[in-house]
């Protein structure tokens, strides 16, 4: 059954969906891009960041934790790695099966990291100056709760 809808009386209430699932996705791509637009002087995106830094984090993971951890599919992160790969931030080893590879963060990666930082840092500050500080807390809150629930789903 189709949800009811009613004519948007504005352009806005015409994508503010009666969907969870189409809303966390918009809400997504405009966090992405605002992240993005500051991640671009230090010619990094969000996913590649979040990666650089997970890697520093763990001191290395497969792809397979690496796809699993930050929910993505293996088509995807498989592209994303391989740039990385190709500008130098990472650097892939055999794991303990000759299809597995481990990935590793590089001196390069490292400097990559600490060039990017305070780019994040900026839209980290924008995004909780958008949304206060009780607002910051509920969205940590919120997304905490959905990713635990998605999961066991």
């Amino acid at each position: 059954m189709a949800p009811e809808i009613a004519g948007p009386s504005s352009v806005e209430a015409l994508f503010d969906l009666p969907c969870a699932c189409q809303s966390l996705r918009r809400v997504a791509r405009i966090v992405t891009r605002m992240y993005d637009q500051e991640l671009k002087q230090a010619r990094i995106e969000i996913t590649q960041f979040g990666l650089l830094t997970a890697l520093a984090i763990s001191g290395g993971a497969t792809q397979k934790r690496l796809s699993g951890g930050f929910a993505m599919d293996s088509t995807t992160l498989s592209r994303t790695l391989d740039r990385m790969q190709k500008r130098g931030w990472i650097s892939a080893k055999q794991g303990t099966d000759k299809r597995e590879h481990i990935f590793e963060l590089t001196a390069s990666g490292k400097r990559q990291i600490a060039k990017a930082q305070p780019h994040w840092r900026r839209a980290e500050s924008r995004l909780r100056n958008q949304l206060g500080e009780s607002g910051w807390k509920d969205m940590q809150q919120v997304v905490s709760f959905l990713t635990k629930g998605a999961t066991r789903a």
